[in-house]
């Protein structure tokens, strides 16, 4: 997963680049194709944002080479709505072609049989399908358009056909949030039924509308009802490996409480760091280069693919910046974020540095929007969405030293 293999097997290398700060590889990176999107989801803002012209296809061909070549294991294709870019199977092709595995967010509204199997044949590994509910009132209502849950299902079906099992992972994601949560104990039944060889629950977005955070009665609820009913099915049907990925907030009344405040990171950063900055990048619509999603709307830019190639950025003061305030994260946002426990405590392993203890005192965090950024001499720093007023409030970026 992520490329741990790679980081396993150069283990020195990769030990030797986390004590130094130095850079290591990309080997998970994701692209935002687009913020447009065709549904209206609740817990969602890309729809409302989007601004600015997305790369154009021509420099995201271009993007793709430059990230295979620094070692990139993994592509993430993601939105907005990635496939209102009718030149994904092309980028599909094209990174499946050099050794990189490729796998795609989408609500599936856009996927058809032709679709599904052109996605197969250019070498996609796996779609993360959105699902909010297996009842398609809930569902419809959660995405903001009717016949949305009827279009998603069809869409699982072409997916689950298009190639073998085991070519094609289907996986259902599905955001819990007060909207929704009552509703979800049937739901590994219906993933099942779909194809689905995996499911994904997924703790609402703690920067999301508040009113959707689940309150403390409706965690307690949630644990206590539908958690173990989540939990007995899914394992039974193979969708989960362990009982605790039924239970997204936590089981414990620590991890509850702070699940209740959208902190689904559950305490973890404050004893580990996040290896985020030696091995992933979140590549946003518009070219803006982000430690990862959590960061991008309130954190500065690391670099700008309208002025820069990847590598520049990756080898760049901004990136070393970020990598030597990371021990242990100094960012508000890694609180809100479980992306990356896992990941997180197998690359700890291998740095021999799982816990926080002994690091030295980061430097001042990681600017956010707002509040000045760094610009770094003979350069002007470029606006980002969060600048724009798409949250955040304005601000200045991290940019890279002049070449």
């Amino acid at each position: 997963m992520y490329g741990l293999d790679t980081a396993a097997a150069e283990a020195d290398e990769f030990r030797r680049a986390v004590a130094a700060r130095d850079a290591y590889r990309p080997l998970y990176v994701k692209i935002k194709l687009t913020f447009g999107c065709n549904l209206r989801c609740a817990m969602c803002g890309h729809w409302r944002t989007q601004r600015e012209a997305p790369l154009p296809i021509a420099r995201l061909h271009a993007l793709i080479d430059e990230l295979a070549d620094l070692g990139c294991r993994k592509l993430h294709l993601s939105g907005g709505e990635p496939l209102l870019r009718p030149q994904v199977p092309e980028l599909v092709e094209q990174a499946s072609g050099r050794g990189v595995r490729v796998t795609l967010t989408t609500n599936g509204t856009l996927v058809d049989k032709a679709l599904a199997r052109r996605l197969a044949e250019a070498g996609l590994r796996g779609v993360n399908l959105s699902l909010d509910s297996p009842v398609r009132k809930i569902h419809d209502g959660v995405r903001g358009v009717a016949g949305a849950w009827k279009a998603t299902l069809r869409a699982a079906r072409h997916l689950a056909r298009a190639a073998p099992r085991g070519k094609l992972a289907l996986r259902i994601n599905t955001v819990v949030s007060r909207a929704n949560y009552r509703s979800l104990a049937t739901l590994p039944d219906l993933a099942h039924e779909l194809g689905a060889e995996s499911l994904n629950l997924i703790g609402v977005d703690g920067h999301a509308d508040r009113d959707l955070l689940l309150r403390p009665g409706d965690l307690a609820r949630y644990n206590a009802l539908i958690a173990p009913q989540i939990a007995e099915r899914a394992l039974a049907l193979g969708l989960i490996a362990d009982a605790a990925q039924a239970y997204p907030f936590g089981r414990s009344a620590e991890e509850l409480a702070l699940a209740s405040r959208g902190d689904y990171a559950l305490g973890f950063y404050q004893r580990h760091p996040c290896y985020a900055p030696w091995t992933h990048s979140l590549v946003d619509f518009n070219g803006l280069v982000y430690l990862c999603c959590m960061t991008r709307e309130s954190a500065a830019a690391l670099g700008d693919l309208r002025q820069s190639t990847f590598a520049e950025v990756w080898h760049g003061e901004s990136y070393a910046a970020a990598r030597r305030m990371m021990h242990p994260p100094a960012l508000p946002q890694c609180r809100t974020c479980d992306n990356f426990i896992g990941y997180n405590r197998e690359l700890g392993a291998l740095s021999n540095n799982d816990s926080a203890a002994g690091q030295p005192s980061p430097p001042a965090p990681l600017p956010h929007a707002g509040e000045g950024g760094i610009s770094l001499p003979g350069e002007k720093c470029p606006p980002s969405p969060a600048a724009a007023g798409e949250g955040g409030g304005g601000g200045g970026q991290w940019c890279r030293a002049p070449q």
